[in-house]
């Protein structure tokens, strides 16, 4: 075993990204990890920054990734996320295509933009056969009696993302990063009862906010006892958002028929849309017709058909600031939202109907 120590600006600190002038200790174990020592990595450099040796934490949040790249795409948002929800960071990084095989521990201290706490910050990176020490740092990191919720980037990778999905209060996914068949994979682990979460989920909060407050404006709260139709249409060939979108609107009016339709390829909004994203949401309530429509930043919803003439509303997007999908997700920090079972229930439906049986994607 090899131990280092290193401040940010130069050298193995630069590269990781530490905050400018913090403190970094890096060790590499050849065989398995000495998790004593990263135990005690961590309370170096905690007291080497003036920090008492007991911390504020309300959950572990672990990512797993399959890259370095992985990992330095979604390490901004992990550490905005613990600005609202304090944690104990863990990143393992997983890549056994590469050689010679050892775990790399690298420990600092981050503090969240916003955040008046800092908050210890663990990277194992494993290569080659050491991949598989990867799974004892599930349990032997872990702040104890907290929630401990797992991001997960990328694909299966065997028994440590099935021991991720056994021990965590939350599984947090990316549906949006999969093809949309692999929404049924999803449904089948929601029926075992793994306790998943999902980003892509979160991108339609505004989607659905907007249709929930159309129907509860005084003058339109007559049309929802009377929705018998919804229609969401999508970029190209829909992706998971506009097919969780379509799932929520048929798990929370049943006797609605559903489609879930393709829109052009290309369109004025290709610019800020992504192929499968949903263009609009269409419902109705003879002889009410609701529309809602993304118009760049923003979400247009039109009314036509009501008693009381035309209804327009507009809302603004929320930027996509890093760590904020997350943070929403965070919320529940265990078990499952039924809201969200029902929906991909549905969602996984109207894929299948659409384009035959949903691929079988490995899940664990």
């Amino acid at each position: 075993m090899e131990t280092s120590v290193t401040a940010a600006g130069t050298g193995a600190a630069a590269r990781t990204g530490a905050a400018e002038g913090a403190l970094e200790l890096t060790a590499r174990f050849d065989k398995g990890i000495d998790l004593m020592k990263v135990r005690a990595m961590l309370a170096e450099v905690r007291e080497k920054a003036g920090l008492p040796l007991e911390d504020v934490t309300t959950l572990n949040l672990i990512g797993i990734h399959f890259s370095q790249g992985a990992y330095e795409r979604n390490r901004a948002s992990m550490e905005a996320a613990s600005a609202l929800h304090p944690a104990r960071l863990i990143s393992l990084i997983a890549e056994p295509k590469k050689e010679p095989a050892a775990v790399v521990a690298r420990v600092s201290m981050v503090r969240p933009r916003g955040s008046a706490l800092a908050l210890g910050r663990i990277v194992l990176t494993a290569t080659g056969t050491a991949v598989r020490h990867l799974e004892s740092a599930l349990t032997g990191l872990l702040m104890p009696e907290v929630p401990l919720v797992v991001v997960w980037s990328g694909r299966s990778e065997g028994a440590l993302l099935q021991h991720a999905a056994e021990s965590a209060d939350r599984l947090i996914i990316d549906s949006g990063t999969r093809p949309v068949a692999a929404l049924g994979a999803v449904a089948q682990l929601l029926r075992r009862g793994a306790p998943v979460g999902d980003l892509a989920w979160a991108r339609i909060f505004p989607w659905q906010a907007l249709a929930a407050d159309l129907l509860d404006l005084p003058n339109l709260r007559e049309h929802r006892g009377h929705l018998q139709s919804a229609r969401v249409t999508s970029l190209g060939a829909p992706g998971p958002e506009a097919a969780l979108l379509a799932g929520w609107f048929a798990s929370r009016v049943p006797k609605a028929k559903v489609e879930l339709v393709a829109g052009p390829a290309a369109s004025p909004q290709s610019d800020f849309l992504c192929p499968g994203d949903v263009q609009d949401l269409r419902f109705e309530a003879p002889p009410a017709v609701f529309t809602l429509r993304r118009d760049k930043g923003i979400l247009v919803a039109q009314v036509k058909g009501d008693d009381d003439g035309v209804v327009l509303h507009r809302v603004r997007l929320p930027p996509d600031a890093p760590g904020r999908l997350l943070a929403l997700e965070l919320k529940l920090l265990a078990g499952q939202d039924g809201l969200y079972v029902a929906a991909v229930e549905q969602a996984a439906r109207l894929v299948a109907h659409a384009g035959g049986p949903a691929a079988q994607v490995e899940l664990p």
